[in-house]
């Protein structure tokens, strides 16, 4: 790393190397709370004091300046004496970073994250904290959530981390979280993926790294999943920033590598049960697009078996509003019931407005379409989605759906 603005090279770090310093520090103090803070701690120290010099060595400068953090708060908390014994030398810190892993750090931090002990609303915002180092504000943007109530939540994450007093173990010995590990995953690639966040990269490498390390039924099809729709990643957003629907998108830009790469995996997918299924199924409609030239020649049928088996494994408001949404997408019809019970279920869905104005729009009630659109619009959170929508507000002709 060789980087000589400040900035970039805490940056690089911290996508580097985030997740290695901070398993080495949560050994060195036996506290994930204080570990996770002293390392935030040690990169904004970094900020300051690279710009006068750089170090030779910012993986152990980095770690040097946590671990003297964590022996002040230690000596704070009284906890110094019963931890001497890990204090170690500079040379053999140096040595250290330069021992290879036999332990992937990434994959570790992740099972940390996924603790039975941790609820399963914690647990994505702590993946993408412990293993990505993202920071707070990041992390409230992609949840919709202002910033001092994502602090608080990532807060009492840590603390009930440490009164169920976490131990760094392999994740090999709990392959039982690997289901945890995927809905974790799935929820933080999802927040990143519709708040068009650059994290979105890193967390389909993290997934695909995890799927390779365990290749259990729901990481392997949340692998095929994520991979699929990462690679239309090109051709998701125009130059203006208004999302595009599939039948707009230029589908060479899809990457057709990723996608043959993907596809091959996805006939690897055994039938299953559970989440693993319900992951497996979702990878099915999207190699269903993936597979299509064109709009038109999608295999929809293909799609309406996966959204039936969906509906075997339970029923989901939100299943039945995409299946809803592909049949509009395919000129098939809804029933304007669907719609309204849609719309009581999910009372704050802005994509339901959209659809009951497709159909409205069909039936050549303009000025109610609008009035739905314009809500719609009025209750999506994400620019470049509302963007689209006051795109289909000012094309009468037609409402694509999103």
């Amino acid at each position: 790393m060789r980087l000589h603005n400040p900035d970039d090279a805490v940056a690089a770090l911290v996508r580097e190397h985030w997740a290695s310093l901070l398993r080495s520090l949560i050994v060195f103090s036996g506290r994930v709370d204080l570990a996770e803070d002293a390392l935030s701690n040690a990169c904004e120290r970094a900020l300051g004091a690279w710009k006068k010099q750089m170090p030779a060595h910012p993986v152990a400068w980095i770690r040097r300046t946590a671990q003297r953090v964590l022996i002040d708060e230690l000596r704070r908390e009284q906890a110094l004496a019963r931890r001497r014994h890990l204090v170690v030398a500079e040379e053999s810190i140096e040595a250290a970073e330069k021992a290879p892993s036999m332990i992937d750090d990434r994959v570790e931090m992740l099972w940390l994250a996924c603790h039975p002990a941790l609820g399963s609303e914690s647990r994505p915002i702590l993946a993408l904290r412990f293993v990505l180092g993202l920071s707070t504000e990041r992390i409230a943007r992609m949840f919709l959530v202002s910033t001092s109530t994502m602090a608080a939540r990532i807060t009492r994450a840590k603390k009930r981390a440490t009164l169920a007093g976490f131990a760094l173990t392999s994740s090999r010995d709990y392959p039982e979280r690997s289901d945890d590990v995927a809905r974790a995953l799935s929820v933080a690639y999802t927040a990143a993926y519709f708040a068009n966040d650059k994290a979105t990269g890193d967390l389909v490498s993290l997934v695909q790294q995890t799927a390779w390390n365990y290749p259990q039924p729901a990481l392997s099809a949340l692998d095929v999943l994520v991979s699929l729709t990462h690679a239309r990643r090109a051709a998701r957003i125009d130059t203006s920033g208004r999302l595009l629907t599939l039948a707009e998108q230029d589908r060479s830009l899809w990457r057709s590598d990723e996608t043959t790469a993907a596809l091959r995996r996805y006939t690897a997918l055994a039938p299953s049960a559970g989440y693993a299924e319900e992951l497996r199924a979702y990878a099915t409609i999207e190699a269903a697009h993936s597979l299509a030239p064109d709009i038109e020649r999608t295999n929809w049928g293909l799609i309406e078996a996966a959204h039936d088996r969906l509906a075997q494994l339970g029923d989901s408001p939100l299943d039945r509003l995409e299946e809803a949404a592909g049949r509009a997408a395919a000129g098939r019809s809804v029933a304007i019931a669907e719609v309204d019970r849609l719309r009581s279920e999910l009372p704050n869905h802005h994509r339901v407005l959209v659809l009951g104005a497709h159909i409205l729009r069909q039936e050549g009630d303009d000025p109610g379409a609008d009035d739905l659109l314009g809500r719609a619009i009025d209750m999506c959170e994400y620019e470049h989605e509302r963007h689209a929508l006051r795109h289909l507000l000012s094309n009468a002709s037609r409402v694509e759906i999103l």
